[in-house]
């Protein structure tokens, strides 16, 4: 039965993936589209091998856990590119502030002006899960072949604690910055539908990851026999749920949208140059190295140069980033 979920899951999200080659009008934004998709084969597939092979299980694990961090940075990356980059952010929201919210837990804080400071530490809360996860990753190998890591052991003698506590703050401020910039920008984003994209990939990986600890603590309690039943339940559930997310992609990341554009032609690039496009990590070590150089410069903010709006941020350092500015420059009379 988990085969069944896992490989209709795959087959739906292949299908939908190869769609978007086929229509790949918009290689900026069907890029990040189609890398979040890819996430519901990775995790149904490696899910259903968890089942199957469970010596090997903290190994595929890992890979699941890898890309939810990426998928995290490649959906904030997708919002910038929608609403024109940071810079176009910044011009925008320019003077506008967030204001103190207890539903954000920002109510003892002051006023957070919407500028690129907030942009460039959003992108920083995105990709530091990034980078902090393949880490984790790494540690849980070494501690787990020197027979100190133990899934779903919280005694103070096993890894897997200390694991979950910083992956847990890790993730956490991932998705609140995620949640921030969302909220920040929910005007601008509007035209693009996101908020059903971000509830499904909120869902997707806030609820698997809970799902998961939720699962491992009801066999502490002596509800389910084993620690490896728990592990199987908690497989057993992603490949079910991979299928949910499938069909929810579908809907939230609809391809028909960019074949509109692609009447009598099959994109602007052939199938494996849209695949090439989109495997291809370059974007995401260029916005890795901008985002933390220490000559970063705040985004310029874009006017007429006049009294009223002097050019008064240097761009020097503002480079094309993650969101491919260099497609969006040469359709964008702000890139000047």
């Amino acid at each position: 039965l988990a085969g069944f979920f896992s490989f209709s899951a795959i087959f739906m999200a292949l299908w939908h993936i190869v769609m978007h080659f086929f229509n790949y009008t918009e290689p900026t934004f069907q890029r990040y589209t189609v890398r979040i998709v890819f996430m519901v084969p990775i995790f149904a597939l490696m899910s259903f091998l968890c089942i199957l092979y469970q010596e090997y299980a903290v190994y595929f694990d890992s890979v699941c856990q890898i890309y939810e961090a990426f998928v995290i940075y490649n959906f904030l990356s997708l919002c910038l590119a929608w609403v024109g980059g940071p810079g176009s952010v910044v011009q925008s929201l320019q003077g506008r502030m967030l204001k103190p919210s207890w539903h954000l837990m920002t109510c003892c804080m002051d006023p957070i002006p919407l500028d690129g400071v907030f942009i460039r530490r959003c992108k920083q809360g995105g990709i530091q899960f990034v980078i902090i996860k393949p880490l984790l990753v790494a540690a849980t190998f070494i501690l787990y072949a020197l027979d100190l890591y133990d899934d779903g052991n919280f005694s103070v003698t096993s890894g897997y604690l200390y694991i979950t506590l910083i992956y847990t703050v890790s993730y956490s401020v991932a998705l609140y910055v995620l949640v921030l910039f969302y909220v920040a920008c929910a005007d601008l984003l509007r035209p693009y539908k996101a908020l059903p994209k971000f509830i499904i990939i909120k869902s997707v990986v806030f609820l698997t990851y809970w799902q998961g600890v939720g699962v491992y603590i009801v066999a502490k309690m002596g509800y389910i026999k084993t620690a490896d039943e728990a592990e199987i339940v908690q497989n057993f559930l992603v490949c079910f749920e991979m299928l949910i997310a499938a069909m929810g992609h579908v809907y939230a990341f609809p391809y028909k949208q960019y074949a509109e554009a692609n009447v009598g032609g099959s994109g602007n690039l052939s199938f494996w140059a849209s695949l090439s496009h989109a495997l291809s990590l370059n974007d995401v070590v260029h916005d890795t190295l901008h985002q933390f150089a220490p000559t970063y410069h705040d985004y310029v903010l874009y006017s007429d140069g006049s009294q009223e709006a002097p050019m008064r941020y240097r761009a020097r350092t503002f480079v094309p980033t993650g969101q491919e500015m260099d497609t969006l420059r040469r359709h964008s009379k702000m890139f000047g």
